[in-house]
C-alpha cells in the first residue's frame, strides 16, 4: 500500500513578488534598449512615436509590476496555522493522573 503524501505547504507569497520584480526589471531594460539610441540622436533609432509609445507600454508595464511587487513584498506574511495531522505533544496524561 502506499502511504499518503503531506498536504503541500502554500508558496511563500514574496516568491511571486519577487518574479513581479524581475520582470518589471527585464521591462525596463527593454525600454532601455529602446531609448539608448533616441537620446544619442542615432539616425537610424525610433522615431518619436516609437519612443512615446515604449515609454508607454513598456515604461508602464515596469512601472506597474514594480508597484505591484512593492505592495506584495510588504504585505505581512499570513500566520502558519498548525498541521491537524501532526499529533501535538503532551507533558502527561490528560486526566492528570501520573
Amino acid at each position: 500500500m502506499s502511504t499518503p503524501k503531506a498536504p503541500k505547504r502554500p508558496i511563500n507569497p514574496r516568491v511571486r513578488a519577487n518574479v513581479y520584480a524581475l520582470a518589471a526589471l527585464y521591462l525596463a531594460y527593454l525600454f532601455y534598449q529602446i531609448a539608448k539610441p533616441y537620446l544619442t540622436r542615432d539616425p537610424y533609432g525610433p522615431t518619436a512615436f516609437q519612443f512615446a509609445l515604449g515609454l508607454a507600454v513598456l515604461g508602464g508595464g515596469a512601472a506597474a509590476l514594480g508597484f505591484l511587487a512593492w505592495r506584495m513584498y510588504k504585505a505581512p506574511l499570513p500566520e502558519e496555522e498548525e498541521d491537524p495531522a501532526l499529533p501535538e505533544e503532551s507533558g502527561g496524561d490528560e486526566d492528570g493522573e501520573a
